[in-house]
């Protein structure tokens, strides 16, 4: 297949837009989330719609974006520190896996953490712009941590037709780590997303709630005069 007919099958306008909405959270309607009360133009934000709840449970997306920051946050910082001072490279596996993983610990030294904190923030504030980089350095991650997964089984099936006692041990501990790690941040990157709806929404509302020049503001009964 030439360049040409690759250019012509990929889809870079879907690509363009998936990533826009990665990071911009576009093509979303948050009107959905508000209702106007009887006979009145006082719009009412939904807080406790179900679009707002984890997997039908009464867990909602601001408390799992905390949890996930938190356990992310722990995590990173156990990784740098182990992969910093106590990890030894070149125990005879793929080398090529242990320069990605070198590039993985830099990018997690100088994104990785500060990106928790700015979640944190953005929670806090209500401000979504500051969970872009979160979204950011974990959707990496997670492309990453597949291709170390894939790389981590070939070099299994390399093991097992070269010798029974290699590194088969090893390398197949560390893919089931791979892939329960993926599919951590998988949850996580999920989880992060809802919350933004959920801010960007309430963002909405209250710039409409502004525009609409009401005397008050209600959310959830609770009338703010």
């Amino acid at each position: 297949m030439s360049i040409a007919q690759w250019k012509n099958k990929f889809d870079f306008q879907r690509l363009h837009r998936f990533l826009r909405s990665l990071l911009y959270a576009e093509d979303v309607d948050y009107s959905q989330f508000e209702s106007k009360l009887d006979g009145t133009d006082i719009a009412t934000f939904r807080e406790n719609d179900k679009a707002f709840r984890l997997f039908g449970t009464n867990v909602h997306v601001k408390a799992g974006a905390y949890i996930a920051c938190i356990i992310g946050l722990i995590v990173t910082m156990v990784y740098v520190v182990v992969y910093s001072f106590f990890h030894y490279r070149g125990m005879g596996r793929n080398p090529f896996i242990d320069h990605l993983e070198l590039v993985d610990l830099i990018f997690a030294i100088l994104l990785g953490i500060p990106c928790h904190f700015m979640l944190f923030y953005g929670l806090r504030a209500g401000k979504s712009i500051w969970f872009s980089p979160f979204l950011i350095f974990y959707t990496t991650n997670f492309v990453l941590n597949i291709v170390f997964t894939i790389l981590t089984l070939s070099a299994f099936g390399l093991d097992i037709h070269r010798k029974i006692f290699g590194n088969v041990r090893f390398d197949l501990g560390w893919t089931l780590f791979q892939i329960l790690f993926t599919s951590s941040q998988g949850l996580a990157i999920y989880v992060v997303i809802k919350a933004r709806r959920y801010v960007n929404a309430k963002d909405f509302w209250r710039q409409k709630s502004q525009e609409r020049n009401s005397q008050s503001i209600v959310a959830d009964g609770v009338v703010i005069d």
